[in-house]
Parts: C-alpha cells; structure tokens; sequence
C-alpha cells in the first residue's frame, strides 16, 4: 500500500498523521503510520487498517513525499481507474465531449 503525501498537504495534517513539521520530514523509512494521541491520526490508522483488513494478504505501507527519490516509482503505478459501473474514465469522458462538440461546429 502506497501513500504519497504532496508537498502542499496541510502542515496541521502533516503533524497530526506523521508528527512532522512538513511532508519533506516525514520519516519514510517506517512502515505504520505513528500512534498519536489525536482524532486525525486514530482516523488515518484506522483507515489504514481496513484496507487491510479488506485484502486476504497483509500489505506494507510503503509512505512517499513530493520529491522523495521513490516518487518516479509510485507515479508509475498509477493507473486511472474505469466508474465503479463501469463508466468512462474522466480522460474518456473528456475526450467524448471534445468529439461532441468538435461535432456540433
């Protein structure tokens, strides 16, 4: 389980998840998220936690920052997703509309 955190990510957010002062000081040689004594962290973890509790294998938590040296590696695991009803990507659906309206003039 990747978990890229951007270099505009909220500083309060970033001190109540990670207890860091920025996302560049996140330590991202861990493999859990810090138990910190805050609504936001016990929310993060618990989030966290029913992924994995959803799949049949364990996952790692594997934490990237904007910038960090492995975030070429996490971009390249991105893949835009189809609608859950199998609707078109939002890259589909906007060059449909562009056709639609290369259409109409």
């Amino acid at each position: 389980m990747l978990l890229w955190v951007g270099s505009a990510a909220s500083p309060e957010f970033v001190r109540d998840v990670f207890g860091a002062a920025s996302p560049q000081h996140i330590d991202t040689q861990v493999a859990e998220l810090p138990e910190l004594d805050n609504p936001t962290s016990q929310a993060a973890r618990a989030l966290v936690e029913e992924a994995r509790v959803k799949r049949r294998n364990a996952m790692r938590l594997d934490i990237v920052h904007q910038y960090d040296k492995r975030e070429a590696m996490f971009r390249r695991l991105l893949v835009e997703d189809r609608g859950l009803d199998g609707a078109d990507s939002y890259t589909e659906h906007l060059l449909n509309t562009h056709k639609t309206v290369q259409k109409m003039l």
